[in-house]
C-alpha cells in the first residue's frame, strides 16, 4: 500500500498543472511508468453506449487515439458491469472474440477500472495491458482505485468538448448548473461573485444568498489571495484566457480547505473582457492525503534509524539516507544487492536460517546483529525486520536498524563499574561472590582467603587519602603478581582483599600459599617519597571441608581473619570452634544491648592525684559490666563489641549521664574541687551535632560547671583531621570543658597534632612507664615527651603507675598528675567517698624522699 500511495502522490504532483485532453496524455504516461504496464488506455463511451472511443493512449506510437472499438466480448464489458476487473494471464484465450486484441496478440495481462462522473455514472474506463503474465495485480489495482475518481472527474470535464453534444435548452442548462457536483460561478471583473450554484455554497459553507456580491478576496486565505492576484490581473487584462490554480479557501466556520479553481475569461461581442466563469473543485481530502504522503517521505528521509526495503527475492530496492550514513554504502551501490552485503561473518548460517524461518512464520524478527560497514569495520545493530504480504505471499521485506555501538560501550562501562573496583581494577565483592557461587555449584575443591591490611586507617589518616589510594593500588599489583593465572583476586572492602585458589585440598597447602602472599609485604612501599612498611592478616577456609555454600565460606574466612587479628597472628585457618565463638559474641552483643537499655552497667572511678598538692584532683570514669553468665566482662572486650554492634552511642550516653550524676553528688558532699574525666570514642564524635549540645545539656542538667568535665579522646581522632571534629571540639572548649588526649604515644606521629589542636591534658600510656626508672632509654624517652608537652603549655597525666620508684621519678620530672594501682584501683561510688574522706583527712602520696 505504501508503494501505491507513493506512485499516486508522484502522479498527482506531475499532473497538478495540466487539464483537458493534455491531462490524459500525461496521465497515461505517468501511469505506465508507475505500474510497468506496456499499454495504457483512457476511453469514453460513445453516444450509442456500445463502443469505446479512445481519448489517450500509451505509447503514442500505437496510433490508437480517436479509435472506436466495440464493448462486447471484451474485458471492458465486465468492467462496466462490475466497476473493475483484472486478469493476470492468458487474456487471448479468455477473450478470443475481442477485436481490440487481435492486432495486439502479445497482450497476456489486463487491469481495468470504470471512470465515473460526480453522479456515479460510468462515462469511460482506464485499462492497462501487460505483455507478460502478472503474478499479483494487488498493487496495480490499488493505484487504479486511488486515481480513478480524479480521472473520472477530469474526463467528465473533457467529454462535452470531445463529444461536441448538441446545445441544451436554457432550462436544461440551468438545471445542469444547479445540480453540478462541482462549484460553478460567475465573477465580475472586480472579483465580486454575481452567481453561484449550490455546489459552491456547499463547499464553502454559505447559503447562496450569503455568497452573492462577496468578493473573491473575502473567500480566500489571505496569503493565497495575495499570491493569485497576478494571475487574476492577467485574466482581467485579457492577457490570458484561462488559468487553473490550487489554493486555500476560508470556510464559513473559520477553517481552511484546499480547492482547485479554473477561471475562464468571457468576452463580449467586441471581444472585450466582460466577466469570469469559475469552476471550483474541493480537493481538500486529496491535498491532505498528498501532504501526508509527502510527510511520510520526509520522515523516511530524516529518520535516524536506517531503513532497507527488499523485494520478495531479498534484493535491495530502497534505502534511506540513514542507511547510507551508518553503513557507508550509497543508495546506488546498495540497490540491486542482497543484504548479505553487510554480513560480518560473526553469525553462522543457522542464525540466518532461523531468522528467515521466523519471518515466514510470524512475519517479524527482532534482535541484535553484528554487521560490517563499507570500510570493513564491524558494529552492532538493533534490527527489526518485517515481512509484507500481498495475496498471501511475501512481497517485500522492510528492515529498520540502528547503530548501537555507543550503547554497547556505555553498557560495557556500566558493567565494568558494577563488577570491578574503580581504584584497583580488581573484581569487586559482587563479582567475586558470583564467581565463588559458581565454584561451589560445580563442587570444586578450593581455598578461600580474606586478607586485611593492618592499621590501614591510621596510615590513611596520618598521611592523606591520595597516599592511601596509592597504597591500595600498589598492594593489589603485588597480590596479583603473587598468584597464578587461574586464581582470582578481588577487593571486597576498603582495605580487604579476597583470594579464590582452586586445587588446594589441605590446610597445609593453604597456609603455604598464604605465606607466599604475605611475602608481598616484605619489601617497603615507596609512597609520597617515604618508605612505608605495611603488614596484613589473612583468614583461610577450605571448600568443601569447611562448607559448600558461598556465603558460609566467606563468613568462615572472615571469622578466621577476626580470630587471627584478635590473637595477633599473621594468619589463621577456620575451625568449627570459631563458629561457637561468633555465636557467643553475637549473644554477648544482644546481652550488652539489653544491659544498656536496663541501665545494668555500673561506674567505677580511678582517682588521679595532683603531685604538687598531694591530693586527689580528678577522677577517671570507667564503665563496668557484670554478666550473670560470664561474670565481670573486661571493657577491653565489651567496648569494641559495642562499637561493632552500633551500641557505642547508647553506651556513651549512659556513661556520661551516670558520671555527671555522681560528680554532682560528690561536689555536694564536700568535694567541690573534683573534676571528672570521661572517655569519648571517635564514633561518638561523628554522631553528635556540631555544637555538642547533647553532651552539654547533660552537664547543665546536673548543674555542673563545664570546666569540671574533661573530655578524653584518642589521638586517632586528631589524626583524622576532620573539620567537623574541630568544630565540635571548639564548641566544647568554648563551653568551658577541658580536653585530654588518652593513650598518647600509641599511634602515628601524634606530636605533630598537639601543635594544632587545643589540648589541656596529655595522658601518657602505661607502656612508657613500665620499665622506668631502671631502663635508661625508656627514661630518656619519657623525659623528652614530658618536656615537649610542658613546652607546648599542656599538663601531663601519667597512667599505670604501680611502683614507688616510678612515682618518685615522675614527681622529680615535674609531672603534674599520676594515676595507677599504686595509688588506687578503680572504686565504686561508696568506696570512692571513703577514699576521698581519707585523702581529705591527711592521706598523701607514698613518695620516698
Amino acid at each position: 500500500m505504501r508503494r501505491a500511495l507513493t506512485s499516486v502522490y508522484r502522479i498527482m504532483s506531475n499532473l497538478s498543472h495540466t487539464s483537458g485532453l493534455g491531462y490524459f496524455d500525461s496521465f497515461v504516461t505517468e501511469l505506465a511508468a508507475a505500474t510497468q504496464a506496456d499499454v495504457v488506455l483512457v476511453a469514453g463511451r460513445d453516444s450509442s453506449g456500445l463502443a469505446f472511443e479512445i481519448h489517450a493512449a500509451y505509447p503514442a506510437t500505437l496510433g490508437m487515439r480517436g479509435g472506436v472499438f466495440p464493448i462486447a466480448a471484451t474485458p471492458g464489458e465486465i468492467v462496466l458491469q462490475q466497476g473493475e476487473a483484472w486478469f493476470s494471464d492468458r487474456l487471448p484465450q479468455l477473450f478470443p472474440l475481442a477485436t481490440i486484441f487481435m492486432t495486439h496478440d502479445a497482450v497476456r495481462g489486463y487491469a481495468g477500472i470504470a471512470l465515473k462522473n460526480a453522479h456515479g455514472e460510468t462515462i469511460g474506463l482506464c485499462s492497462l495491458w501487460f505483455h507478460q503474465g502478472q503474478e499479483c495485480m494487488d498493487r496495480v489495482m490499488s493505484v487504479l482505485r486511488l486515481l480513478a475518481p480524479l480521472a473520472g472527474r477530469e474526463l467528465a470535464l473533457c467529454l462535452p468538448q470531445t463529444l461536441n453534444p448538441p446545445t441544451l435548452p436554457p432550462l436544461a442548462m440551468d438545471a445542469m448548473l444547479a445540480h453540478a457536483p462541482v462549484g460553478i460561478g460567475k465573477l465580475d471583473l472586480q472579483g465580486r461573485l454575481l452567481w453561484a450554484n449550490p455546489a459552491i455554497a456547499n463547499i464553502l459553507g454559505y447559503c447562496e444568498e450569503e455568497l452573492l456580491h462577496r468578493t473573491a478576496a473575502e473567500l480566500h486565505h489571505p496569503e493565497d489571495w495575495l499570491r493569485s492576484l497576478a494571475s487574476y490581473g492577467e485574466l482581467v487584462r485579457g492577457e490570458r484566457s484561462a488559468v487553473t490554480l490550487e489554493k486555500r479557501y476560508r470556510h464559513k466556520q473559520g477553517h481552511d480547505l484546499w480547492g482547485r479553481v479554473t477561471l475562464t475569461l468571457v468576452r463580449n461581442d467586441r471581444q472585450e473582457p466582460e466577466h469570469l466563469m469559475l469552476l471550483l473543485e474541493n480537493i481538500d481530502d486529496a491535498r491532505r492525503h498528498a501532504e501526508q504522503l509527502k510527510l511520510s517521505h520526509r520522515v523516511y528521509d530524516n529518520l535516524s534509524e536506517a531503513i532497507l526495503v527488499c523485494d520478495a527475492e531479498s534484493r535491495i530496492i530502497s534505502v534511506n539516507p540513514a542507511f547510507e550514513r551508518i553503513t557507508g554504502y550509497l543508495s546506488e551501490e546498495a540497490c540491486g544487492q542482497r543484504p548479505s552485503l553487510l554480513k560480518s561473518g560473526l553469525h553462522d548460517e543457522a542464525f540466518y536460517a532461523d531468522m528467515y524461518h521466523t519471518l515466514s512464520r510470524v512475519g517479524i524478527w527482532r534482535g541484535e546483529v553484528w554487521n560490517k560497514r563499507k570500510n570493513g569495520k564491524l558494529y552492532p545493530q538493533q534490527l527489526m525486520i518485517s515481512a509484507l504480504r500481498e495475496g498471501g505471499k511475501i512481497s517485500q521485506y522492510i528492515a529498520i536498524f540502528s547503530d548501537i555501538s555507543q550503547t554497547k560501550l556505555a553498557e560495557q562501562k556500566i558493567a565494568t563499574q558494577a563488577n570491578y573496583d574503580n581504584l584497583t581494577g580488581l573484581p569487586n565483592r559482587w563479582l567475586f561472590s558470583r564467581s565463588l557461587t559458581r565454584f561451589c555449584e560445580r563442587g570444586e575443591r578450593f581455598a578461600l582467603m580474606v586478607l586485611d591490611l593492618n592499621n590501614f586507617k591510621a596510615v590513611n589518616n596520618s598521611m592523606d587519602h591520595h597516599v592511601g589510594d596509592a597504597l591500595l593500588r600498589e598492594v593489589s599489583d603485588r597480590l596479583v603478581s603473587r598468584v597464578r593465572t587461574e586464581d582470582l583476586v578481588a577487593r571486597i572492602g576498603g582495605d580487604e582483599f579476597a583470594f579464590l585458589v582452586p586445587g588446594i585440598v589441605s590446610r597445609r597447602q593453604a597456609e603455604v600459599f598464604a605465606k607466599q602472599v604475605q611475602g608481598s609485604f616484605a619489601r617497603p612501599f615507596m609512597l609520597a617519597n617515604q618508605q612505608l612498611y605495611v603488614t596484613a592478616t589473612i583468614g583461610v577456609t577450605l571448600c568443601p571441608s569447611d562448607g559448600s555454600e558461598s556465603d558460609e565460606l566467606l563468613r568462615n574466612a572472615e571469622q578466621a581473619l577476626f580470630a587471627a587479628k584478635r590473637l595477633g597472628r599473621p594468619l589463621d585457618s577456620y575451625c568449627a570452634s570459631m563458629r561457637e565463638e561468633v555465636r557467643q559474641r553475637h549473644q554477648m552483643q544482644q546481652d550488652l544491648a539489653e544491659a544498656i537499655k536496663q541501665e545494668q552497667l555500673t561506674m567505677a572511678y580511678q582517682p588521679i592525684w595532683d603531685n604538687r598538692s598531694g591530693r586527689v584532683a580528678k577522677l577517671e570514669a570507667l564503665v563496668r559490666w557484670y554478666h550473670p553468665q560470664w561474670g565481670q566482662v573486661s571493657p577491653a572486650d565489651f567496648i569494641p563489641l559495642a562499637e561493632e554492634a552500633g551500641l557505642i552511642q547508647s553506651l556513651g550516653a549512659l556513661v556520661l549521664w551516670q558520671s555527671c550524676r555522681d560528680l554532682a553528688r560528690l561536689q555536694s558532699s564536700g568535694f567541690p574541687e573534683l573534676q571528672m574525666s570521661i572517655n569519648r570514642s571517635t564514633l561518638e564524635f561523628q554522631t553528635i551535632d556540631p555544637q555538642a549540645s547533647e553532651w552539654l545539656r547533660v552537664i547543665e542538667h546536673f548543674e555542673l560547671n563545664p570546666s569540671d568535665i574533661i573530655i578524653e579522646i584518642t589521638e586517632s581522632l586528631l589524626m583524622e583531621s576532620s573539620d567537623q571534629h574541630r568544630i565540635r571540639i571548639e564548641a566544647l572548649r568554648q563551653a568551658g570543658c577541658k580536653l585530654a588526649i588518652d593513650d598518647f604515644g600509641t599511634g602515628y606521629s601524634a606530636l605533630t597534632y598537639l601543635r594544632t589542636f587545643p589540648v589541656d591534658l596529655v595522658k601518657i600510656d602505661r607502656s612508657f612507664v613500665r620499665h622506668i626508672p631502671f631502663n635508661e632509654q625508656d627514661s630518656l624517652l619519657l623525659d623528652g615527651i614530658i618536656n615537649i608537652v610542658h613546652n607546648l603549655g599542656m599538663q601531663v597525666v601519667i597512667e599505670g603507675v604501680e611502683t614507688r620508684e616510678q612515682l618518685n621519678f615522675l614527681c622529680h620530672k615535674g609531672c603534674a598528675f599520676t594515676q595507677g594501682y599504686l595509688l588506687s584501683r578503680p572504686l565504686a561510688f561508696d568506696d570512692l567517698v571513703n577514699y576521698l574522706e581519707l585523702n581529705r583527712n591527711g592521706m598523701s602520696l607514698p613518695i620516698v624522699s
